[in-house]
């Protein structure tokens, strides 16, 4: 099962929504996100985590324990547990956003949940393991008529429909030249949908530094961010967001490109920013 969709069009339908109406998810749209999140394509790193459908309580009246009033409503959680491994959070956030992206599609709301939710109930829900963790989870149902007065609140003080502007995050070969939408070629589009992903309080971590037909991504840190839990580097999953939205772009697009690692790179790396791995284009 895949997209019927245009990702370009999924990708700035998508909301976060933390209020949820008494609409129940139906047996047929269940099955159809377990088939999408069983048969995902490994990633580049190769790290697969599973996935599952946990219901808390009645849609309208749900209560997921441990999530500080932040959801209301949602009846269904979609939980993902990750073996630990090496850029085991970068491949979490490129898989876990295509289900959401498909869960758009399916006009199902959710909203990304990595701070404000106690991961023990959950852990018995779906037999985490000892070498597992949840990274994040998401509300799965349908949107109330209105918002609660504490998602608008969070919406706004948040600033989550706002996003950086291109010369905060795309460059050219070097930290001090923005990179102009106009030497971008055919990647404008790609580029345009990695900034609009979604991150952990809208931080906005990402960085991407062109160097010919090569495309850098770099992780800049928010001061003590990486202390907000132990159970996952939350800033390196938004990494894997933003590679989602790029890579399924570039493909809907039918641009060939690869992901690869490579230790030589035009820019020095300035304090808080780590380098995490570039996109080359055939």
């Amino acid at each position: 099962m895949s997209y019927q969709s245009k990702i370009t069009d999924l990708i700035p339908r998508r909301q976060s929504w933390r209020s949820y109406g008494d609409k129940a998810l139906d047996a047929e749209t269940r099955e159809q996100l377990r088939i999408f999140f069983t048969n995902l394509e490994k990633p580049f790193w190769g790290n697969t985590p599973r996935f599952d459908i946990v219901d808390v309580g009645p849609p309208g009246k749900g209560r997921m324990p441990g999530t500080y009033g932040v959801i209301k409503g949602a009846g269904s959680f979609l939980v993902g547990a990750m073996d630990r491994g090496h850029r085991d959070m970068e491949d979490f956030g490129y898989l876990f956003e295509q289900i959401i992206l498909f869960a758009t599609e399916l006009e199902i709301a959710t909203c990304w949940i990595g701070l404000t939710f106690a991961r023990g109930p959950l852990a018995d829900k779906v037999n985490l393991q000892s070498q597992e963790t949840i990274p994040a989870v998401t509300p799965l149902g349908y949107s109330a008529k209105r918002r609660s007065i504490f998602d608008a609140v969070t919406r706004t003080t948040l600033g989550s429909a706002k996003r950086k502007p291109w010369e905060n995050i795309f460059f050219d070969k070097s930290w001090d030249t923005p990179l102009d939408k106009s030497y971008a070629g055919d990647y404008e589009r790609p580029l345009e949908m990695h900034r609009l992903a979604p991150s952990a309080t809208n931080k906005q971590p990402w960085r991407i530094v062109k160097d010919n037909g090569m495309f850098h991504f770099f992780l800049q840190r928010a001061a003590g961010y990486e202390k907000m839990t132990s159970a996952a580097d939350l800033q390196r999953v938004d990494m894997g967001i933003a590679m989602c939205h790029f890579e399924l772009t570039a493909r809907e697009l039918s641009l060939s490109g690869a992901w690869m690692e490579t230790d030589t790179w035009p820019v020095s790396l300035p304090k808080k920013y780590e380098y995490i791995v570039s996109w080359k284009a055939a």
